[in-house]
């Protein structure tokens, strides 16, 4: 794993990475990424198949949100898109998803190849996930706090938010890790709260419905969850402890807290593991192929994925401890400089 990228601190940095020459290998990644994404297209415009989580959000868009587990902000875009021939409606979304995913990468510092080739790049665009779109808001939320626009940091931070169980945490920490005044946070809040505000107008009381859908009603299907909460229960939460309170470098804290949230949450699709490659976490994506033992034993491939998040961890976790000298206080350093 990769010690000596760090998070870009000011808009030259973030050009720089962005205007970096594309390495052969990368090219060819991005290029079969593509085709991959185009293939899926031609599938679906011969109805052979149909991404089924795509079929979901869309369905929520039209009316019916029995599997939609997301912010609702987003259903106006699927239903935009719904009024496209289908072909197009998924070249779009694939398209998105692709384009986020890569502009992660060059603004994290990941490695593009393993998480382009990887199984979760793969997983996420078969099944017409949304991850990419969400780790794109991401980078967003990142370009906009560093070049100060807090009208384009806040329209990040909204998508990152649609998926719950990585945007609270992620979006929390980059608030607080970033040199910025309390009301240059506020400022990005504005976007974020205006449309949250508006979903209510339109949807009603969603977010308690919502809630009702997830713990009671129609759970989320957690066979590809990597979470090892199914196993130990909340006694993972302990994992947090040293995430919140160990001293570290802020890179180092994020990836921390992306693998936290897939360990000790009780919820978290190994597809979205793609937040944690587009970060310096070397080939680790590469680890994630376990998923291609599907077909031979079904989804306890998919839970032993788990591995990956468990491996972050404790790199970060014991890096951060070797990096100590003891005895030191534990306080919570969030202004510390963001390097590794």
């Amino acid at each position: 794993m990769n010690r000596v990228i760090n998070l870009p601190l000011t808009p030259q940095d973030i050009n720089h990475r962005l205007r970096a020459r594309f390495s052969l290998l990368e090219i060819f990644a991005l290029g079969m990424t593509i085709c991959l994404a185009l293939y899926f297209v031609y599938l679906a415009h011969v109805g052979s198949y149909f991404p089924y989580d795509y079929m979901n959000y869309r369905n929520a868009a039209l009316g019916d949100p029995s599997f939609y587990y997301y912010g609702y902000w987003f259903l106006p875009f699927f239903r935009i898109l719904s009024i496209l021939p289908i072909s197009l409606q998924l070249f779009i979304f694939f398209a998105l998803n692709i384009a986020g995913t890569w502009f992660a990468v060059r603004i994290f510092g990941g490695k593009a190849a393993p998480l382009l080739f990887g199984y979760q790049m793969l997983y996420g665009l078969y099944f017409g996930q949304l991850t990419g779109i969400v780790v794109g808001g991401m980078a967003v939320l990142w370009w906009g706090i560093v070049h100060r626009r807090w009208n384009i940091a806040g329209i990040g931070l909204i998508i990152l938010l649609t998926k719950f169980q990585l945007g609270i945490a992620v979006g929390l920490a980059f608030a607080l890790l970033a040199n910025i005044s309390w009301r240059e946070r506020l400022r990005i809040l504005a976007i974020p709260v205006t449309v949250g505000l508006v979903t209510l107008l339109l949807y009603g009381m969603w977010p308690l419905e919502l809630l009702y859908r997830i713990t009671t009603g129609n759970p989320p299907n957690d066979w590809g969850s990597v979470s090892l909460w199914r196993w130990f229960g909340p006694i993972v939460l302990v994992l947090w402890i040293p995430v919140l309170l160990l001293p570290m470098s802020s890179t180092r804290r994020i990836i921390a807290i992306i693998a936290a949230s897939a360990l000790a949450l009780p919820y978290f699709q190994q597809a979205d593991l793609i937040a944690l490659y587009v970060f310096p976490v070397g080939w680790l994506a590469l680890l994630g192929d376990i998923g291609l033992l599907f077909p031979l034993i079904k989804f306890s491939a998919l839970q032993i994925v788990g591995i990956v998040p468990l491996v972050a961890y404790v790199w970060v976790i014991f890096g951060s401890l070797r990096d100590q000298s003891f005895p030191r206080s534990f306080r919570l350093r969030w202004q510390q400089p963001l390097t590794d």
